[in-house]
C-alpha cells in the first residue's frame, strides 16, 4: 500500500480504512485460533490498536471532507495471508508478512501526512506511522519466537511453565 500521488487524498483515507480494517481481521482471527496465550493477547491487542487506527482516519476524513462519504475499496493494496494453525504453515510466516504490513503502513501514513495540510492532522498522521513502527517491533518479538520455539503456537494456557 503506497500513499502514491495519482490517489486523492480522499482515496488515500478509504485505502487505509481499508487497511486497518483487513489488519483487525487478520490480528483478530490468529487470536482466536493460537494456543498461545501470548500471542494471543498480543495479536487481540494489536486487533483493537487497528480499530482506534480505523475510528482515528475516520474522524480526520470528517474534519477534511466534511458531509462526503468515504469510499474504502473492497479489497486493499496491502493483504496479509490469514493463518490456519490446523495446516502445517508455520505462524512465522504470517508474523513476517504482518511485520511487512506494519512497515508500509508507517510508510503510508507519513506520506499521507506530507499531503494534507492541516498541522492537527499531520501530527496525527504521524502519530499513527510511530504507532505503526512500534507495531512491527511487537510482531518482530513474536516472529524471533516463532522462529526458535518448534511448538510456538501450541502453548497452552494449561501449562503451568516453572511450577
Amino acid at each position: 500500500m503506497k500513499a502514491e500521488e495519482h490517489h486523492s487524498l480522499k482515496n488515500l483515507f478509504g485505502m487505509a480504512v481499508g487497511a486497518e480494517i483487513e489488519a483487525q481481521n487478520v490480528y483478530s482471527h490468529i487470536g482466536d485460533r493460537t494456543r498461545n496465550f501470548v500471542l494471543k493477547e498480543k495479536m487481540l491487542f494489536l486487533a483493537s490498536e487497528e480499530r482506534k487506527h480505523e475510528t482515528i482516519l475516520k474522524g480526520l476524513f470528517k474534519q477534511k471532507f466534511p458531509g462526503e462519504e468515504m469510499v474504502v475499496p473492497e479489497e486493499t493494496l496491502a493483504p496479509v495471508p490469514a493463518w490456519k494453525p490446523e495446516k502445517t504453515e508455520n505462524v512465522s510466516k504470517v508474523l513476517a508478512a504482518a511485520m511487512q504490513t506494519e512497515v508500509d503502513a508507517r510508510a503510508f501514513y507519513e506520506a499521507m501526512a506530507e499531503r494534507i495540510d492541516d498541522s492537527k492532522a499531520q501530527s496525527m498522521l504521524r502519530y499513527m506511522a510511530a504507532m505503526e513502527q512500534t507495531h512491527f517491533h511487537l510482531l518482530e518479538t513474536e516472529y524471533n519466537a516463532a522462529l526458535e520455539l518448534e511448538d510456538y503456537d501450541r502453548f497452552d494456557p494449561g501449562v503451568h511453565w516453572g511450577a
